[in-house]
């Protein structure tokens, strides 16, 4: 085996943390893993891992070649790019960091087509609530949902993200009026864990209506509040591409209609803009074709 491919096992190593997830990410045994990696090892006369039956970690040598190797292989993409980037045709594997719900409810569809159209494109599709280091994680293309991006990151633009108050028929007919924010301070409220100070921000003609709530529960699990929502325990807020399904059924009311709550944006987000290769270009380009601004799930119609 080249020493390049030892190099490319060594660095998904350290990426992943694991002999086991960095052989299933390159599609090779764990034993595989472990033997290109020794050998690496054994050519350059040191040790670049600490090793225990169920972590590894970099010895300060390690360290410095994982660094070194990682620009290598950067450039070496970067080379490549240069020439299959702008052929047209889509190929390879995208690796894509994206919200648990967004991933599930939307992006899984939309990949689904994509795949079908552009079948020389496979998708490792990491689905995570955290925020990922794109380049140390070495992730192609990431989804947030944010306010403002960070300048050394490719932001595109996808949709707004609509944030909305709704809670279920059944509980809006045995609950005190709501026709205010202040109203929300006599009702039962489910809170996202992340909400700061338990504020909920609400806006009419430019004038601030937040008001502080009390909730009866609290989740960091957006759908546990849905079901919660649905099943007539209370009022909630969250983002349109959520609740959506749930308030074409009938499941759920939106309530408090004269007032905007959060708005934020769905954005792709990439390293760079330079000989970007065809497989991010044209799954970017798709997404926005098949999303729409205002996107398609604010649209509450049955």
């Amino acid at each position: 085996m080249d020493k390049l491919t030892r190099i490319k096992v060594y660095v998904n190593v350290v990426e992943t943390g694991s002999f086991t997830a960095a052989s299933e990410r390159m599609g090779i045994s764990r034993a595989a893993a472990s033997q290109y990696v020794a050998q690496l090892e054994e050519h350059l006369g040191g040790r670049l891992l600490n090793r225990t039956t169920r972590h590894v970690s970099t010895t300060e040598a390690g360290r410095m070649y994982f660094a070194r190797c990682k620009d290598i292989l950067h450039h070496l993409e970067e080379a490549d790019n240069m020439v299959s980037g702008f052929s047209g045709t889509p190929k390879g594997t995208l690796r894509i960091s994206a919200p648990s719900v967004f991933a599930e409810r939307h992006l899984v569809p939309i990949i689904y087509d994509f795949t079908k159209a552009y079948p020389d494109v496979k998708i490792d599709l990491m689905v995570t609530d955290r925020y990922v280091d794109m380049v140390y994680e070495a992730y192609d293309l990431a989804i947030r949902v944010t306010k403002i991006e960070d300048s050394d990151l490719v932001a595109r633009r996808l949709a707004s993200c609509r944030h909305i108050l709704a809670a279920s028929p059944a509980y809006l007919k045995s609950s005190p009026l709501l026709s205010s924010p202040d109203d929300l301070k006599n009702h039962a409220c489910l809170l996202y864990s992340y909400t700061t100070g338990a504020v909920w921000p609400l806006f009419k003609n430019a004038k601030d209506y937040s008001v502080k709530v009390s909730p009866v529960m609290t989740s960091n699990n957006p759908e546990v509040l849905l079901e919660a929502a649905i099943n007539g325990m209370g009022i909630t807020i969250m983002p349109t591409f959520i609740a959506s399904d749930a308030i074409r059924r009938g499941d759920l009311l939106t309530v408090l209609d004269d007032y905007e709550s959060l708005n934020l944006d769905i954005y792709a987000i990439y390293s760079s803009r330079h000989y970007l290769p065809a497989k991010i270009r044209f799954f970017v380009d798709f997404l926005k074709e098949k999303i729409n601004d205002p996107p398609y799930w604010d649209d509450f119609k049955p």
